[in-house]
């Protein structure tokens, strides 16, 4: 038995977080990228754990960080600290930061929703199926006609009754809203 075999888990775990991120930080420094070496370690991380030779890396660290993430509220203490001793130049700053955190926000959401849309496009063709637009589109994702307030054949579900929406004729799904 190696001396690395005799480690106990969680130790061994600590051992490969600590070296991803030893290596994400040398790369961020002999390539001069203005990415922060911790993020380049996480991605370098998850990215072995996507390879199939190098899955067994990340099954290692998951004893160490399984306990790391259930305490992750603790790792936010810090950067709230930083904040409170840092107001009076934030306060300088607000106008810069309120437009950084709302531009970002809204740059997240319309990526996440463009990202959303492209993986269930992927997953139709994958499937094999025609695609499918939602409710209030056109579409031929079932057998039936109508669709869930769509027109066309089946539309998002395959709905054969009347286009009410709802899973049976005269039924409404969301109780409570307006009437289209």
């Amino acid at each position: 038995m190696t001396r690395v075999a005799s480690l106990p888990p969680v130790l061994l775990g600590l051992v490969v977080l600590l070296l991803a991120q030893m290596v994400g930080l040398a790369l961020a420094e002999l390539t001069g990228l203005p990415v922060p070496g911790v993020v380049i370690g996480l991605v370098l991380l998850v990215a072995s754990g996507l390879l199939r030779p190098t899955r067994t890396v990340v099954r290692v660290a998951e004893p160490a960080a399984a306990p790391l993430l259930a305490h992750l509220q603790l790792l936010f203490v810090p950067p709230g600290v930083g904040i409170v001793l840092e107001m009076h130049a934030l306060a300088q700053n607000a106008l810069p930061v309120a437009l950084a955190v709302g531009g970002s926000f809204v740059l997240t959401l319309l990526v996440a929703g463009w990202l959303l849309q492209a993986l269930l496009r992927w997953q139709d063709r994958r499937r094999g199926g025609p695609g499918r637009t939602g409710i209030g589109g056109t579409g031929t994702g079932g057998t039936g006609t109508g669709g869930a307030g769509g027109t066309g054949t089946g539309g998002a579900g395959g709905h054969s009754g009347p286009a009410t929406g709802g899973d049976a004729p005269g039924t409404d799904p969301f109780p409570g809203r307006a009437p289209a």
